[in-house]
């Protein structure tokens, strides 16, 4: 399930510029390409697994709000790049949502509803205990 929707993304920007980020078939652009979005929302969720993957359960279920916000953001971001379009303010929400994203994976932040890793350290370690074994190698000779 990807952390964020076509709908996501016109919170953020508006359709023509989403026509404008992922039409080029068209000239003039007419029409907002699914597949590009698909594509950039996929690019976007993983950057976001790559980052939380140390601390959470990737991928997210259910997906918390701010992560769907930055899932929103960087696939905005993606859709500039891949246009080479890099306006300063898209740059800045995109260094912003990576700066919060080294927060949850260092663990400064924490992700409501989301299933956290057991912490490698160690201390969460799981011990079995069984009977003695009945049949062994030795038992079952001349069997």
């Amino acid at each position: 399930m990807p952390y964020c929707t076509l709908d996501d993304l016109k919170k953020k920007i508006d359709d023509a510029r989403l026509i404008e980020l992922t039409d080029t078939v068209n000239n003039p652009p007419t029409t907002i390409d699914t597949a590009r979005i698909v594509q950039a929302i996929q690019d976007a969720d993983a950057f976001i697994d790559s980052h939380a993957a140390g601390k959470y359960n990737v991928p997210m279920t259910p997906v918390p709000h701010v992560v769907r916000d930055c899932s929103a953001t960087l696939t905005v971001y993606f859709l500039h790049l891949f246009r080479s379009l890099e306006p300063e303010v898209w740059r800045n929400r995109y260094e912003d949502a990576t700066k919060w994203l080294a927060k949850v994976a260092n663990g400064q932040v924490q992700l409501d509803g989301v299933i956290q890793e057991p912490d490698p350290s160690g201390d969460n370690v799981a011990s079995f205990t069984a009977d003695e074994r009945v049949f062994s190698r030795d038992t079952l000779k001349g069997f």
